[in-house]
């Protein structure tokens, strides 16, 4: 009686979430954003302003619209709210085309190749562009969507368990149904990508592959989490989000199902190298395998597996995932295997003292470097010795986070330059405190850089031989030799679309116009 209860007022409130909504008036101007530095020219944007904070956005190149997904944040600023709107608003008309009420807890709204979708988590919906009306239906809960030959997939809502796993292709012109497949879901989706313009590699409880327009292709199925784990979910609380078209694929399992016991999915030109919680396995692109070795299932976790020479080498990182939460799982090791024949060349675990997840992996000049909470491990990737060993005091400086990349820049004498090529040899670590430590090639401390106090510049983008850096909401257009070309209003989240940078900064939506800063128009 409960259930019953609950669905039915459920499916009340999407009804009335599902009245489109028009009454919001957007202001809107053209202002200045920013200057060519070259010529002095001004940047110019269009803003259009909304009653409320904008969350997120998208550009619907296909139809010139922009759909806006409006969400407030708790009084004190640190929670967003579980309830918000999405505006469908047209820039050339300057008009809101429809506004539709959203729980973002059980609903998502997105678009792709000009279709817009909606997604309650029982149903999935098409919305016409102009009006918001639902165009069709289906019972399906869909997962990935192929923008241009407009192919939705997602498993279809069943009655019974036993058939959960069907997997389901979908026409998103018109809701019909293309064709099924059977593809286990029961520890997840952890990863996809394509093979070609029409073939889907898919990492759930194995390896499969997928042709998006009739179903077709092969499978390797595999073990990639473990059932009935009764410890305690730890750790840094990342969410793994489970949603229509979010870009991450893990669905959400049981309290008490680990998942994501598994690495990348590495792909060559010829083969397809993947790790799951028994086994390390070459394929061919046919689905054929080519070598298999067990891996020790007691220590598998989630790990990264690389090519180096004529070995793949895999590090084991100590953890998975319960639900939402990262896990403590299994035991951080590395290991080298022959990459024709698959035969183990060392397999050594890296944690003596005690059982700790390893937060980054770094390959430099031949050692593989690993960064733990408190100390960095530096190991030969050839024959997996223990090279060198720091510790520091994480209370001091900050838990240990990540390897910073080239794309982190900083300013010296008028130029910009990416902070980790100004000297290779050197170490760049990221803290939880904000703070980036540089070591020599020692792991000699040189240098403590407090990121608030320092200038901290994020390369976004690159087009056209020009970085795009970003520092909160300005951006800095820089050469090849790190001057500055220009500045103007936009954030790292700034999306570049038919020439344009498009970004939202509190509840404005800008529309900047670049065409002025360079001798042809970006493309």
């Amino acid at each position: 009686m409960k259930k019953i209860g609950l669905s039915v007022i459920l499916m009340f409130l999407i009804s009335l979430q599902g009245l489109a909504q028009k009454d919001m008036e957007i202001l809107w101007n053209s202002r200045e954003v920013g200057k060519n530095l070259l010529t002095g020219e001004s940047v110019m944007a269009k803003e259009y302003t909304f009653p409320e904070r904008i969350h997120d956005f998208q550009v619907d190149t296909v139809n010139d619209h922009i759909t806006i997904q409006l969400r407030g944040l708790s009084k004190n600023g640190k929670w967003l709210d579980n309830k918000g709107k999405v505006v469908r608003y047209d820039p050339e008309e300057k008009k809101v085309l429809w506004s539709k009420k959203i729980a973002y807890q059980l609903e998502n709204l997105e678009q792709t190749g000009g279709v817009t979708l909606h997604s309650t988590g029982k149903k999935s919906y098409s919305l016409d562009n102009a009006t918001g009306k639902e165009l069709w239906e289906v019972k399906n809960s869909l997962i990935f969507a192929d923008a241009v030959d407009k192919i939705g997939i997602g498993y279809k809502i069943q009655p019974l368990k036993a058939k959960e796993n069907t997997l389901e292709g979908i026409d998103l012109r018109n809701g019909q149904p293309l064709w099924q497949r059977e593809i286990s879901r029961e520890y997840g989706w952890n990863e996809i990508t394509y093979l070609n313009d029409s073939t889907l590699l898919i990492g759930a409880s194995g390896l499969h592959t997928v042709n998006i327009f009739d179903g077709t292709g092969w499978d390797y199925n595999t073990v990639t989490g473990k059932k009935d784990y009764t410890a305690s979910a730890v750790g840094t609380g990342l969410g793994i989000a489970a949603g229509l078209l979010t870009g991450t694929y893990m669905v959400s399992t049981g309290h008490n199902l680990v998942s994501d016991v598994v690495s990348n999915m590495l792909v060559d030109s010829a083969s397809i190298y993947f790790a799951s919680r028994k086994d390390l396995v070459r394929l061919n692109r046919q689905g054929d395998v080519l070598w298999k070795k067990s891996l020790p299932d007691e220590l598998t976790s989630k790990s990264m597996i690389f090519k180096s020479g004529d070995d793949l080498v895999m590090v084991n990182q100590g953890y998975a995932f319960m639900g939402y939460r990262q896990l403590d799982f299994g035991t951080p090791f590395i290991a080298s295997f022959d990459i024709k024949t698959g035969d183990q060349n060392y397999l050594k675990e890296v944690t003596a003292e005690k059982k700790e997840m390893i937060a980054a992996v770094n390959l430099k000049d031949g050692e593989l470097l690993l960064l733990f909470k408190d100390h960095v491990s530096r190991f030969s990737v050839e024959d997996g010795q223990l090279l060198q060993d720091k510790k520091f005091n994480a209370e001091a400086v900050g838990e240990l986070k990540y390897f910073v990349g080239e794309q982190v820049f900083v300013q010296k004498d008028n130029l910009f330059h990416s902070l980790q090529n100004s000297d290779p040899a050197k170490h760049y670590l990221y803290t939880g405190t904000g703070k980036i430590l540089i070591l020599d090639s020692n792991f000699e401390l040189v240098e403590t850089m407090d990121t608030e106090a320092k200038a901290i510049y994020i390369n976004y983008f690159n087009r056209d031989g020009k970085r795009f850096l970003a520092k909160e909401n300005k951006t800095f257009v820089i050469d090849s030799e790190g001057e500055n070309l220009a500045e103007f209003s936009a954030s790292r989240n700034a999306v570049f679309l038919n020439g344009k940078f498009y970004d939202a900064q509190d509840n404005s939506f800008l529309e900047i116009e670049l065409e002025n800063l360079f001798n042809k128009p970006l493309q």
